[in-house]
């Protein structure tokens, strides 16, 4: 959130359903929708916006079919001016379209997003990778996903799914997650892949999963709860909740999430529960692991563990450590060899 010159009222952001969305809210709380039409403002967990002192304000958003451009508006009611066109090239190429799949589980409304293959022709079936996003407390929405549009290019139907921890429907729906880390946002997402078979545009002997962060934990347990995957893509995968306790920059937070400190009482048995390494040995999936060495937020040592156990079961398995005290590629040239070296793992085994 930002004030607004006058100190009386908030330009707030967040996610919403199927969208990112701003408001105005004033002194007492009631809020006011922006009226962005399909722009999605860009977001990373904070409102990334610029006021000036007449109330006009700037902030760069994109479209599915549109890259991240410059916006502005002289107000919170006024219509939304495009200042650049950095990324005309990219408009004006084949894209996949993209759309938005509803379905219910366990008395939740969800939603997802999906992106069709560039050269999708109607009633052909085509491979699926899921996306899975992380946080947990984040959301996939209905703007210009980069990866979605470069596996869309090589043929596949790409599914993004929201599930209970995401943050764009509700304090509940984001809090359902506590203390069931997996096996409810895991039924969420089977369901939600269900719905989209249930289309015929899915060819269902060639699904692969695939995340980073806690899209990599919800990858790797959905491949060792669940059969069918023919690939998956695990990248900075919380795969031990206790390694997460101890070593991880977010300890505090994490313990409330799954039931307080693993030290105390039996709280131990919460973290073994809720860990997808307690049942990796049953994962099937050529899989990819993907790690910083040096990730703050979700330590190395759980990649090793999952790279160990799959390897001990026979199961393929490849994994890759880049030497950077991050969380995610933290530069163009890291971020292009990650997005090869998941594509190819994809096309390896998909295709």
């Amino acid at each position: 959130s930002a004030w607004m010159p006058d100190n009386k009222t908030l330009l707030i952001g967040g996610h919403n359903d199927n969208k990112t969305s701003l408001w105005t809210m004033n002194l007492e709380g009631k809020t006011t929708a922006v009226e962005l039409g399909n722009i999605a403002p860009s977001w990373s967990f904070w409102l990334d916006v610029s006021i000036s002192k007449n109330g006009g304000f700037v902030f760069t958003g994109s479209e599915p079919s549109k890259p991240v451009e410059l916006y502005y508006m002289s107000s919170p009611t006024a219509k939304p001016i495009q200042l650049t066109d950095f990324n005309k090239e990219i408009s004006s190429m084949a894209l996949g379209k993209t759309e938005t799949i509803r379905w219910e589980n366990d008395g939740w409304k969800h939603c997802g997003i999906v992106t069709y293959p560039t050269n999708y022709q109607k009633g052909k079936q085509y491979p699926l990778v899921l996306v899975i996003h992380g946080g947990p407390n984040a959301a996939s929405v209905e703007a210009f996903s980069r990866f979605a549009q470069l596996l869309a290019n090589e043929g596949y139907f790409v599914f993004e799914p929201n599930y209970r921890g995401s943050d764009n429907l509700g304090k509940e729906y984001k809090l359902a997650i506590v203390q069931d880390a997996g096996a409810g946002p895991s039924r969420d997402v089977m369901v939600g892949l269900e719905k989209l078979k249930s289309t015929g545009m899915i060819d269902t002997a060639k699904i692969g999963v695939s995340g980073w962060s806690y899209g990599g934990y919800m990858t790797v347990w959905l491949a060792g709860h669940y059969g069918g995957w023919k690939a998956a893509v695990a990248g900075a995968a919380v795969t031990d909740w206790v390694d997460q306790y101890n070593l991880s920059d977010g300890n505090i937070a994490r313990a409330e999430a799954i039931g307080g400190s693993p030290w105390i009482g039996n709280n131990m048995q919460k973290y073994i529960d809720q860990s997808p390494i307690t049942e990796a040995r049953n994962i099937k999936a050529p899989t990819l692991i993907l790690a910083n060495t040096g990730d703050p937020r979700v330590p190395v040592t759980q990649s090793y563990k999952l790279y160990h156990s799959l390897i001990d079961n026979g199961t393929v398995a490849k994994f890759i450590g880049w030497p950077i005290p991050a969380h995610n590629a933290s530069d163009p040239v890291t971020q292009m060899e990650r997005d090869r070296l998941w594509i190819t793992w994809l096309n390896t085994y998909l295709k």
